[in-house]
């Protein structure tokens, strides 16, 4: 399993991978600080799950939905952010994506994020 974590908190990063990496020992992580680098790295590397926050420099995770859809890229996307407004979760949920999971992340939450990708 190949997956793409854009999140621009390198300690949100490393919680996550170790997480994946104990649940998925063979699993190849393609992390990344920001939507454009996940953007890049998708376009090299087409995986089938993308993990992102939303709030990050240079290009937001929403951004780098639609960039993606643009292009006719539909990887399944699991968004991790503290922005809990409900617009923002009415845009998302157009926007067809796997789930919301709100930070922080506790142990529940990353048990949330494996099962799904478990189930997947």
């Amino acid at each position: 399993m190949e997956i793409i974590i854009a999140d621009d908190s390198s300690f949100v990063r490393n919680i996550l991978m170790r997480a994946l990496k104990e649940a998925f020992p063979d699993i190849s992580i393609i992390a990344c600080a920001n939507g454009r680098e996940a953007l890049e790295a998708y376009e090299k590397h087409p995986v089938n799950w993308i993990i992102t926050d939303l709030l990050m420099p240079e290009m937001t995770g929403q951004e780098m939905i639609e960039a993606l859809h643009a292009k006719g890229a539909y990887p399944k996307i699991i968004v991790s952010s503290a922005d809990i407004q409900q617009a923002t979760h009415d845009i998302l949920e157009s926007m067809e994506i796997a789930a919301y999971v709100n930070k922080p992340l506790t142990g529940e939450k990353l048990g949330t994020i494996i099962a799904m990708l478990k189930g997947a």
